[in-house]
């Protein structure tokens, strides 16, 4: 029995150093619990496919989609211990503390919880934790500490355990229970012992689960054992020590992959095919010890729930790490393996490890060597000596003892001289060195002169010629007399060269050829043309910020990956294939990315992390193409509303948008979980839209969308090529004015229209008659009228002419009255002469005898007076005045009758508007007496001092 164990460990040592140089510790991302609300215990995790995990938390029902987190609490809130996603009812059952009911989305992809633990008559509740819920063809099974609740249809019933149950499984299609009473099977209503199960009775049993054609069953400190009919054994693993000294809690297979989590040291991982052991805890990165669920999602990676948090181990990929923070050795800039010893430079010395690397309960045994503490730039192995390129110089290993060559301080690498392997060629801080080997030490033969550079990337074309990396001017060419140690002549190849660009440039030899990367691409120079030309051998798009060769293939490394390229004899390529980096998990110190190659297959990579190993051997499975999800879609005008939630079920149904919501944001990314979303996306809006230019943005906002049928198509490009492709179908209605209502308004609405359009012809014609008789009787009384015109023409023509032959009578009456005045006025004026010169004789004829001749003159001047007051002259100038002035003389006197005939004359002159000397002649008075004949005529008028007179008598008509 001893002799046959030794075999086994020796056997098992050898299968485990075999598959040592394959993988170092697998990357753990870790999730903290305040990223999902602050929940610390995780009970149960369920990986739905491919992008969907969900977990029972102390918080409630956790979902991850590989970009976010959800928290979905139940009623009582209080923690979801288990959980169960139904395909076939697209439900997400879950169980809590005295509580069990389902998830489903609701129209806008958001969970709804549903209490099913409510349809419990009051006899039947009680206060427990359900820890488990399967789905059995028609029948559920809701599994407490004490009973089984078993559901069909909208029906309950109980079923009494044997004794507390401490975890359960459901295994072709039968529930199967662990207590400390041994395992029980369910069978109608009844619980029975397994068979064969005597040797699980008395024992913990933490975890039942599915394997080959049986079951595993792990207890907390007495291994595991396989239950296969009736037969149970113990699973020998190869960890049985461990899992016995720390608690085993919980237990997932996938298919020769066990995971055991334990309370007090991490998880164990078993490959129980080559019983190769890899052991997870705080030590290599997890963020707890006690791993309370264990899941393996559907790309057999590895979920954790913790006591503290969640953590994610990363099964399926090629890179490995060799430490996690903050158990770590400094950031890596070299690694070689001497003497079957893997040593590493870090920015805090050198270290070593046995190789292939071991790794025990906590991590890998790393070595630390003292001699060299500090900044260490580069390892080489040369001529059977470790050398190490330190920031305090240059340091020569030989396994046992280190020793430094005099006279050198910080130096950056060193290579053989190319023709004189006895020589080589050192880059330092101060310049660059010829070293030369004497008496078996290496030792300063001379310093470069007519150079000062950095010489941390420099290859040689020739002997004599060298080419310098100068990350600002560009590649320095060199050409360097050997005997005397100088540069003769000297050349930065820019711009003006070739190059596109002379950023991060790094010099590569590839046999006989120099490769020059910048970030515009990978160039050759082309001597005869003393210029640099774009590589035509090695694709633009390979990695080829640094490139090595291993044989017939070609290793290129750059920021985003690590690719392989096979040639044939002929040098064409057969073969290329990508690894894609993750910049969360590893990262490069700018300016001193590096890798060594140790096989065909193995590849290690010093990092800003420490060291990760490469398997080049790994093949990428076949991705799913719901890589690529949208998250959220909202309707962004007039405010933000949820329209639709990515979530388990996918999307369906064609949303229905409101025209006054027809503005939207699509927010999109990928089902990441623990890969670097290093990706660019693309889109367009059928049927009409073209593809947008890749942007590393992951939403996109459509404003003022008109009504129709819209697919809003996405496109992931990932930094390997790899295309991811969804889509989202919409319908945007039309607003009311353009719906299928509002155009049958409109449709009643033309035939109304139509209608009157009818009557209104009808009317038109109706009215045209009309018109019609209207013009005809409107010409008719046109004519009418027009006659009725030329007759009253005619008669005001008449008219016209009589008026004008009156007028003309009334001018010459006028002008006859005038004529009469005027000779009545000068007639008078005239007889006035007579009486005064009458006078003037009469005064001269004084005596006797000049009597008989004034009673004569007296006689003669009597009649004069007589003959200018009774003049017919004034008789006809009343009669003409009455004519030309409308009987204002006849109107005078009948309103004034009492007036005197010289007032009635006076008011006559007045009316003629002459003036008091004027009159004066024609009354036969003085002026003066003229203004008395006015004074008396307003007082027998009685006119007011206020009205004028010639007022008064105008008035009179």
């Amino acid at each position: 029995m001893y002799k046959n164990r030794i075999i086994y460990t020796l056997s098992l040592l050898l299968l485990l150093s075999s598959d040592l140089l394959a993988e170092w510790n697998h990357f753990v991302t870790n999730y903290k619990k305040e990223l999902f609300g602050k929940g610390s215990q995780t009970w149960q995790i369920k990986a739905f496919n491919e992008n969907w995990i969900y977990f029972g938390n102390k918080n409630g029902l956790l979902q991850y989609d590989g970009s976010e987190w959800n928290r979905f609490p139940i009623h009582n809130e209080t923690d979801v211990r288990s959980v169960f996603v139904s395909e076939k009812l697209n439900r997400i059952y879950v169980g809590g503390d005295s509580e069990f009911g389902y998830f489903t989305p609701n129209a806008s992809g958001n969970l709804q919880y549903v209490n099913l633990s409510d349809s419990l008559p009051p006899t039947q509740r009680f206060n427990g934790a359900y820890w488990g819920v399967y789905h059995v063809e028609n029948l559920f099974y809701y599994v407490a500490d004490w009973v089984v609740v078993k559901q069909y249809g909208d029906e309950f019933s109980l079923v009494p355990s044997v004794g507390k149950i401490d975890c359960s499984a459901v295994i072709n299609s039968t529930l199967y229970i662990g207590t400390t009473k041994g395992v029980f099977v369910l069978v109608g209503n009844k619980f029975f012992p397994l068979s064969g199960g005597d040797k699980l009775i008395g024992k913990h049993i933490r975890s039942i689960a599915p394997y080959q054609s049986g079951m595993l069953v792990a207890t907390a400190l007495d291994g595991l054992y396989y239950v296969e009919g009736t037969t149970v054994t113990p699973l020998v693993t190869g960890a049985e020590a461990f899992l016995r000294s720390n608690e085993v809690f919980s237990m997932a297979v996938s298919g020769n992959m066990l995971a055991i989590g334990t309370v007090r040291r991490g998880l164990v991982l078993v490959n129980l095919q080559n019983h190769k052991i890899k052991f997870y805890n705080e030590r290599n990165g997890l963020q707890n010890n006690t791993v309370l669920s264990i899941a393996f999602d559907k790309r057999n990676n590895l979920w954790l729930g913790l006591d503290n948090g969640i953590d994610y181990i990363s099964l399926d990929t090629p890179f490995t790490t060799l430490y996690t923070y903050p158990y770590s050795s400094g950031a890596g800039y070299a690694s070689v393996i001497y003497k079957g010893f893997l040593y590493l430079g870090t920015n805090s010395g050198v270290y070593r490890t046995s190789w292939p690397v071991r790794f025990g309960e906590l991590s890998a045994e790393i070595e630390f060597i003292p001699q060299l503490s500090g900044q260490v730039w580069d390892l080489k192995e040369i001529d059977g000596k470790l050398f190490c390129m330190h920031d305090k110089g240059l340091y020569i290993l030989d396994g046992k003892t280190i020793e430094s060559v005099p006279g050198l301080r910080g130096m950056w690498t060193c290579t053989k001289s190319p023709g004189n392997p006895s020589k080589l060629w050192a880059g330092g801080y101060e310049g660059m060195y010829v070293l030369e080997k004497v008496a078996d030490k290496w030792r300063v033969k001379a310093k470069l002169e007519g150079v000062n550079d950095w010489f941390k990337n420099f290859e040689f074309e020739s002997p004599e010629v060298a080419w310098i990396r100068n990350t600002s001017e560009g590649p320095l060419r060199i050409e360097i007399d050997t005997v005397a140690c100088k540069v003769t002549r000297s050349r930065f190849y820019t711009l003006r060269d070739g190059l596109k660009s002379t950023r991060n440039l790094y010099i590569s030899k590839l046999g006989k050829t120099l490769y020059f990367s910048t970030d515009s691409g990978l160039y050759t120079y082309n001597a005869g043309k003393d210029k640099m030309e774009l590589s035509s051998a090695i694709p633009q798009s390979f990695p080829h910020s640094i490139l090595k060769q291993y044989g017939d293939s070609v290793i290129g490394l750059d920021r985003n990956g690590i690719g392989v390229l096979k040639f044939n004899k002929e040098g064409r390529v057969l073969s290329s294939k990508m690894f894609p980096i993750n910049h969360k998990q590893m990262d490069f110190i700018r300016y001193y990315e590096t890798f060594q190659l140790i096989n065909d297959s193995t590849v290690i990579i010093p990092n800003e992390y420490g060291f990760s190993l490469l398997d080049l051997t790994y093949n990428k499975p076949k991705e799913d193409n719901n890589e690529l999800f949208i998250k959220k879609v909202y309707t962004s005008f007039p405010k933000d509303i949820l329209l639709y939630s990515a979530n388990f079920m996918g999307m369906e149904a064609v949303p229905e948008i409101e025209y006054k919501n027809n503005s939207l944001r699509f927010e999109y990314t990928l089902h990441a979980f623990d890969r670097e979303k290093s990706v660019m996306y693309r889109y367009r809006l059928s049927p009409n839209g073209s593809w947008s230019e890749p942007s590393a943005s992951e939403s996109k906002e459509f404003s003022n969308l008109r009504e129709g049928s819209y697919t809003f198509e996405l496109e992931s490009i990932d930094s390997d090529g790899s295309v991811s492709q969804t889509s989202f179908s919409f319908v945007i209605l039309p607003p009311w004015y353009r719906s299928m209502w509002a155009y049958f308004v409109y449709f009643m609405f033309l035939v109304v229209i139509a209608y009157f359009v009818y009557r209104l012809d009808e009317w038109r014609i109706r009215r045209k008659k009309l018109f019609e008789l209207a013009e005809k009787e409107k010409a008719m009384r046109l004519k009418e009228e027009q006659f009725i015109k030329t007759t009253t023409l005619q008669e005001n023509e008449i008219m016209r002419l009589n008026n004008e032959k009156l007028q003309y009578e009334l001018k010459h009456k006028s002008q006859e009255m005038a004529n009469l005045t005027i000779n009545f006025v000068r007639k008078n004026e005239i007889l006035t002469d007579i009486k005064e010169d009458l006078f003037k004789v009469m005064e001269e004829m004084r005596g006797e005898p000049f009597v008989k001749v004034k009673r004569m003159l007296v006689n003669v001047n009597s009649r004069i007076d007589s003959n200018m007051q009774s003049d017919d002259l004034l008789k006809r100038f009343e009669e003409q005045f009455d004519l030309v002035h409308n009987n204002f003389m006849t109107k005078l006197s009948e309103r004034h009758p009492d007036l005197t005939l010289s007032e009635r004359k006076m008011c006559a002159f007045l009316k003629m508007d002459l003036s008091s000397k004027e009159m004066a002649p024609l009354l036969n008075i003085s002026v003066r007496g003229v203004e008395a004949m006015r004074y008396r005529l307003r007082k027998r008028i009685g006119l007011e001092r206020e009205i004028n007179l010639l007022e008064y008598l105008n008035s009179i008509e």
